[in-house]
């Protein structure tokens, strides 16, 4: 694509805001945690929120009124998953409209959110004015793209990227966080995978649980913002799923004073929003660490700690800047949106050509890495690697060489802490062998068409 200049005279208009100071319309934004954490829940209460005739109220924020799509690789089957949290949704605020709100799942043989169907995708939300397009999730829509590689990554954030530039509509895309090690706290380490991830979203969001014990009993969740172009991160906050008979309600709630944000946290908050409402400008260490001193009412030594965390943390993102001036200074500066003039709601994000998009779209994910480990490896995970490396699987029916399909979680939990996996090859095995044995909603192999496997007890 050739490269165009940007009048840099000509006024823009403002961004807009489909949640305020929260998710932007017309960029992508990424809302990851782990399963089972809320997610379809939240994002369903929000669309139902714009369903209603003057559009809804979310966590204190206003929603206008408008059309969703909800696209749904996560656990497809007639909408299910969707549709019950609609109907819960519906209990609570029956003024919505559920004409508004259009669920899309892909068809029984085929896995993977392909050329076409990102087409598909963008022609019906023109056509049809959203405001709003969910799509759940990443390892589900795109399951060639091993999400710990840059390169394998950025196409599908490429179309996602551009499915919000060409409708204007808010894209969310949902992802997971990894699994916390011993002692780490969910979502410490961000979104699972590659940096590019948040680096190609204007907006990312983790929810974390808080335990039960820490709240009597109740279903609340954390809510961080760990990035958030052209506005100062918000301190991190609660959500509550409030259950009643048939209805249920999303509610902000104050967190447990254990799980508030730490002086740590404050000081890091207080630094990337600095950095983020300031992108584009290179910004002296020496404010940095003042910011985060005053905001985070830590010590030196703490804030020093904490920005050589935040570095770490924005990856090739950050800039670092060396400065005039005696003793080497260094500066800070955030790529704006891959270094190009900083976007607006009418002039968006930059569309370069991603590499190789076409073949990380299109094809079966098959293991790349076939240096894994062999020693002390459960038969089951060594068969099945085995199995899958060869393509022997594909349409055939299969026996598990060992133990019962119950122990299937247990036994790969073990391996993947033993062997120290990364988390791109734990979720690959993991995918395969729920696979094979009987569970393809949560293990999608690609785009390729195929017979259903079947699992059989040894």
């Amino acid at each position: 694509m050739p490269l165009i200049q940007v009048d840099l005279t000509r006024q823009l208009e403002p961004l807009d805001w489909y949640l305020e100071e929260l998710i932007l319309k017309g960029f992508l934004n990424l809302i990851a945690s782990l399963p089972g954490h809320g997610k379809t829940a939240m994002l369903t209460a929000l669309a139902w929120q714009a369903s209603r005739p003057n559009g809804g109220e979310f966590l204190g924020r206003h929603v206008g009124p408008g059309k969703t799509i909800f696209v749904d690789y996560d656990a497809p089957g007639d909408g299910r998953s969707v549709r019950f949290w609609l109907d819960k949704h519906r209990a609570a605020y029956p003024d919505g409209d559920i004409s508004k709100i259009i669920v899309l799942e892909p068809d029984p043989d085929t896995f993977g959110m392909g050329i076409d169907e990102v087409k598909q995708l963008g022609d019906l939300a023109r056509a049809t004015g959203v405001n709003l397009i969910v799509v759940d999730s990443f390892m589900a829509a795109f399951p060639g793209a091993d999400p710990v590689k840059l390169t394998a990554v950025q196409g599908p954030l490429w179309y996602m990227r551009r499915l919000a530039t060409e409708t204007g509509a808010a894209v969310i895309l949902i992802d997971h966080l990894p699994k916390p090690m011993s002692g780490e706290k969910a979502g410490a380490r961000g979104v699972m995978g590659s940096i590019a991830k948040p680096a190609q979203s204007r907006t990312v969001h983790l929810l974390t649980r808080v335990p039960a014990k820490e709240v009597q009993g109740r279903n609340v969740l954390r809510w961080d913002v760990s990035k958030l172009s052209f506005a100062a991160l918000p301190e991190p906050f609660g959500l509550e799923l409030n259950f009643n008979a048939d209805a249920v309600r999303v509610e902000e709630t104050e967190l447990p004073e254990s799980y508030g944000e730490t002086k740590t946290e404050r000081a890091l908050r207080a630094m990337q929003s600095v950095l983020e409402t300031r992108r584009g400008t290179v910004i002296e260490r020496k404010e940095l660490l003042e910011v985060a001193i005053r905001e985070g009412n830590v010590q030196h030594r703490a804030a020093a700690s904490a920005l050589k965390e935040l570095v770490e943390r924005l990856g090739n993102t950050l800039l670092v800047v060396q400065l005039p001036g005696r003793g080497q200074p260094v500066g800070y500066r955030l790529k704006d949106d891959e270094d190009q003039p900083k976007p607006t709601a009418s002039e968006h994000q930059t569309v370069e050509t991603p590499p190789d998009t076409d073949e990380v779209l299109l094809h079966t994910p098959l293991h790349q890495n076939t240096e894994l480990p062999q020693k002390d490896e459960p038969s089951v995970v060594r068969e099945l690697r085995r199995r899958f490396e060869t393509g022997e699987f594909i349409g055939q029916s299969m026996k598990l060489p060992v133990g019962r399909t119950d122990d299937l979680d247990k036994v790969l939990g073990s391996y993947f802490k033993k062997r120290r996996l990364p988390d791109g090859e734990a979720y690959d095995l993991e995918a395969i062998a729920r696979v094979v044995v009987g569970k393809p909603e949560t293990g999608m192999l690609g785009r390729t068409r195929h017979k259903p496997l079947i699992a059989e007890s040894a």
